[in-house]
């Protein structure tokens, strides 16, 4: 994945709330303590400021006017930035690129600073000779301290911590793993064994631990399988990339694994066409940067989400008409899906379908003029168009969270945070100091499956750029004087019925049969079965593999 947009399959420990000991926290630093308002100094003074200060804005609303020298300021995507060795100052980006600047710049992103994947032991946890879940999560808790370690890290700016994290392929490894490639294996028997390869993409893949532990299952009790086993690794961070390539040579699937260490939004595929494959996105899409938009509460127009920063580096939000040709693509997948809480704007029922609601209220004093914000998975929907245009025969495997606590204000809001004293601090704002912050998403896992569906079921276009769109609602378009529309895809133009979604269609195989939503435990149980799900059991009979992480869910 791309700079902006890389996934790494890297969880914090704070994501697993029952791991997470209970701690006071430490007195916040002079860079945390937050400043209430969307920019955090007047514009009307000289503003002196130390260039390491942080800002730790508390508020999404307009408390000041915007800087009248932002008209001059440079728009910029955070592609722009990569060669960058500092943040940028008076420029203007439209939020994903700010999120994806903060998260996955080479110089000064948060994962090309210093984080770090948890490694349990090589074996995995003896969950049998824990007392119960508290004891299992007590010895992490320990593991993680001894490993790591809770002081700052020596030498980085205002003290804060090294960031590590884990996912369930590490936590409960080999179980969960394994419980995963067996739902593959169903579908892979069922359609494609014996006349074709098993072909798996991983993207993102960490430590490598799911590919091995994968292949070990395949070797061990499905060699037949195996023998015709293809196991592809798309990954950004050549650090990874290595350490992945390192560990299949040392596991003895050197000749099974190929690490391909490209960003996938520019890789250009494998050259094997449309044939059959799966995919496996596990703690991906979380952290797949966002766009924020909010509606105009009189007429219902969507406004897209701009962030100015200033010469001092502090920011402020500016709302402008949707022109952004990927918001806009977004917009019009979702409008082709039936009505719901997630493809409406984010108001009360009466201002949402009521005129006269809503211009009552917008002549009370104070009343906003803009809805909350509404967080909408751009990036996600790139990642999903970039799947039919290069693997158009895949089956898609995601992962991820569908519920977060502490998440920033407005519908399907981030979680912003960073460890310090051996404590995570959560934010109120992602607009917070590129680099040292950690922003990352819940899955409307409803949202992913259709628009999903409704993308795969469209035509691929092999002959376009992925930035072109098919045409917007009137009330998204940019103004008449726009050079040229693009022609809409000609498949897409009605609504849905209801039997879309399981609706056939394919390319050498299956494309979409059905596009099933699981609770994690749900899963597990389902294609890990007792057997494979009771030795994750801890001695009190509870199962620690099924009973925690209960805010993910599975796509399959």
């Amino acid at each position: 994945m791309s700079a902006a947009s890389s996934s790494r399959g890297l969880r914090p420990l704070l994501r697993s709330s029952q791991i997470q000991r209970r701690a006071r926290l430490p007195p916040l630093p002079p860079f945390l303590i937050p400043s209430f308002s969307t920019r955090s100094q007047s514009t009307s003074t000289p503003k002196k400021r130390d260039k390491e200060l942080y800002n730790y804005n508390t508020s999404l609303s307009f408390s000041e006017d915007p800087d009248p020298d932002h008209v001059h300021w440079r728009r910029v995507t955070a592609r722009d930035l990569v060669n960058r060795k500092e943040p940028p100052t008076r420029v203007k980006m439209l939020v994903r690129d700010f999120i994806d600047d903060s998260l996955y710049n080479p110089n000064y992103g948060y994962f090309s600073r210093n984080a770090t994947i948890f490694t349990p032991p090589k074996e995995g946890f003896d969950f049998g000779s824990f007392a119960d879940t508290a004891a299992f999560q007590e010895a992490v808790a320990d593991r993680y301290e001894k490993a790591y370690g809770l002081e700052p890290t020596t030498g980085q700016q205002g003290g804060l911590g090294r960031q590590v994290w884990h996912t369930p392929t590490e936590l409960f490894k080999p179980y969960y793993a394994q419980s995963l490639i067996t739902a593959v294996l169903h579908s892979y028997k069922l359609y494609h064994f014996p006349h074709q390869p098993l072909l798996l993409y991983e993207v993102g893949a960490g430590n490598g631990s799911f590919m091995i532990d994968s292949l070990t299952f395949l070797r061990d009790n499905h060699p037949d399988v195996f023998a015709q086993t293809k196991y592809r690794i798309i990954e950004i961070s050549a650090a990874l990339a290595k350490g992945q390539k390192q560990r299949a040579e040392e596991e003895g699937f050197g000749d099974k694994v190929e690490v391909i260490n490209e960003d996938f939004f520019k890789w250009e595929g494998s050259g094997g066409g449309e044939e059959p494959c799966f995919v496996v996105a596990l703690e991906v899409f979380d952290n797949f940067a966002h766009d924020m938009i909010r509606y105009d509460i009189a007429t219902l127009t969507p406004m897209q989400a701009v962030v100015g920063i200033d010469a001092s580096g502090d920011f402020s939000l500016l709302y402008e008409p949707i022109t952004d040709p990927l918001i806009r693509r977004l917009l019009a997948y979702r409008r082709l899906l039936p009505p719901s809480p997630s493809t409406s704007p984010p108001l009360a029922s009466p201002l949402l379908y009521s005129q006269i609601f809503r211009s009552a209220y917008s002549s009370l004093p104070f009343a906003p003029n803009l809805s909350p914000p509404d967080f909408i998975p751009t990036k996600a929907v790139l990642f999903l168009e970039r799947l039919r245009e290069k693997l158009p025969g895949h089956r898609l495997m995601v992962a991820d969270f569908d519920e977060l606590p502490d998440a920033v204000e407005g519908r399907n809001g981030p979680v912003v945070q960073t460890r310090y004293g051996g404590s995570m601090i959560p934010c109120e704002t992602f607009l917070v100091k590129q680099g040292y912050f950690d922003i990352f998403f819940p899955t409307d896992f409803t949202l992913l499956r259709d628009i999903y569906s409704v993308i795969m079921n469209s035509p691929t276009q092999r002959s376009q750029s992925h930035h072109e769109t098919i045409p917007p609602n009137p009330d998204t378009s940019p103004p008449s004087s726009s050079p040229s529309k693009p022609k809409s895809p000609p498949a897409i133009q009605p609504p849905l019925g209801k039997d879309f979604f399981s609706h056939s269609s394919g390319v050498k195989g299956f494309r979409r049969r059905s596009v099933s939503i699981y609770d994690h435990s749900e899963f597990l149980e389902k294609y890990g079965g007792k057997e494979l799900c009771d030795k994750a059991k801890v001695k009190d009979g509870g199962n620690v593999m099924t009973g925690m992480y209960k805010n993910a869910k599975m796509m399959f």
